[in-house]
């Protein structure tokens, strides 16, 4: 699939996260990243928390959130202790 084709440009447009923010009242917001994050880079879901911020009507009560865990990646912790504290924080 080459995005440099129109047909398979236009299926990933419409299912990429960044390109279809509209400027709406969102929920709130909890964006996951790893530091270490072979397949989706941090400064994607940073990027991501930017453009909801930037582009939703703010709400006090609906705070959009991005947390970056400095140690795990794609995966998340393969450590169980940790592990369940990720899924606490969630």
């Amino acid at each position: 699939r080459n995005p440099n084709e129109e047909e398979y440009y236009d299926t990933m447009m419409a299912y990429s996260p960044m390109n279809n923010v509209q400027s709406t009242t969102y929920p709130s917001t909890l964006v996951l990243a790893g530091l270490y994050d072979p397949r989706v880079a941090y400064w994607e879901p940073a990027k991501f928390t930017s453009t909801l911020r930037y582009t939703s009507e703010p709400q006090a009560d609906r705070p959009i959130c991005l947390r970056v865990d400095m140690t795990s990646g794609h995966f998340s912790s393969s450590n169980r202790y940790k592990l369940s504290q990720e899924r606490s924080f969630e």
